[in-house]
């Protein structure tokens, strides 16, 4: 114990009763004091060094901001055809790209409509032997995606301590499983295990206030996800973006503490040899696909150091504030067959929260 806060008479000097070469002190957890036997010049030092290390410490708020911005932006074009010949068919191109046209031409016309593929298909039918036949299909297709994502997690810690926020899913990850066909019966038993992963935004922030009020942090940030669009026989694909560092910043300035910016380009053709080279009249005989990803992905950092109980109070009720003007205009609009009252709400700062309905 580094002192005593708030008990009266917790500081005991017992000269009369100590040796004058040494003293005692013991401690008492539950009433956070210390119980000093010793005589009066060490008492007084002990008292001095004891009412210096007894005070308010401070504490830091971490503001921490991930935007990510993306862009991502597709085409592609082709033209597949045959020249049926009775049931046959003696030339054509077929790329593979939206449907085979070979197999579509076997089915039905809805069947060959529905199986083309997204965008724009135009496609020309010729009846053969009483039956129609897709004898060209001309694909066109352009696709765009931007995603804006802003995370502003804020963290309040003391001086010199570790403070920590998820905010995510927990998610099952299957790392093993046996199945045993141990019955007369023949019935299986499966088995599997399940390990558990915190998915999500992860903050862990350690501060250190240094005299001139530089603030020394010891950060870990990750961004992870889980990438549905690509299936994995072995298990789930996780998106993760992770920083870990230590930095110096001044109090209340921003530093950036990493980012990304990627600009990727996927190109492919497939053609004819030689047919598809030739300018204007090649189309008939190629396809060709274009992609292009541009991802910007930057990590923000603001401390601000809250040394004493009004600094502490006003940066509570700023936020407080704020939560408020949010939830009054997320409010439904009135209705007087559906009136339920409203959304809940917190109450005004000069006033304790009540349960509802209370």
């Amino acid at each position: 114990m580094a002192g005593n806060t708030g008990v009266p008479g917790a500081f005991t000097n017992n000269a009369n009763n100590a040796n004058t070469t040494g003293g005692q002190i013991q401690a008492d957890t539950a009433t956070n004091a210390l119980i000093i036997t010793a005589p009066e010049p060490q008492y007084r030092q002990l008292r001095a060094v004891i009412d210096m290390l007894d005070q308010r410490r401070a504490q830091v708020m971490v503001e921490s901001l991930i935007a990510e911005v993306n862009a991502d932006k597709a085409l592609q074009m082709g033209i597949q055809w045959q020249a049926p010949f009775g049931t046959n068919a003696v030339g054509g191109t077929n790329f593979g790209t939206t449907g085979n046209i070979a197999g579509l031409s076997q089915g039905s016309t809805a069947a060959a409509a529905a199986g083309v593929g997204t965008g724009l298909n135009i496609g020309t039918l010729r009846t053969v032997n009483g039956r129609n036949v897709l004898g060209s299909l001309a694909n066109f297709l352009e696709t765009n995606g931007d995603a804006n994502i802003l995370s502003t997690p804020t963290l309040l810690t003391l001086d010199n301590e570790e403070a920590k926020i998820v905010v995510g899913q927990n998610v099952p990850f299957i790392t093993g499983q046996y199945t045993s066909n141990n019955t007369a019966t023949g019935s299986v038993n499966p088995f599997q295990t399940v390990e558990r992963k915190d998915v999500g935004l992860t903050l862990r922030v350690k501060p250190q206030i240094s005299e001139t009020g530089t603030v020394k942090l010891t950060i870990f940030q990750e961004v992870s996800s889980v990438d549905y669009t690509k299936a994995s026989t072995i298990g789930l694909i996780t998106n993760k973006r992770s920083i870990e560092s230590n930095v110096l910043v001044e109090d209340g300035s921003v530093i950036v503490l990493g980012g990304l910016l990627s600009d990727t380009f996927t190109g492919n053709k497939s053609q004819v040899p030689g047919l598809g080279d030739i300018p204007g009249l090649g189309w008939l005989f190629r396809n060709e696909s274009r992609t292009r990803s541009k991802a910007n992905l930057m990590v923000f950092l603001r401390p601000i150091v809250v040394r004493d109980a009004s600094a502490t109070e006003a940066l509570s009720n700023n936020r407080y504030q704020q939560m408020i003007g949010v939830q009054n205009s997320s409010q439904p609009s009135s209705n007087i067959l559906l009136d339920t009252g409203g959304a809940a709400k917190l109450p005004p700062i000069n006033e304790s929260p009540r349960p509802s309905g209370k």
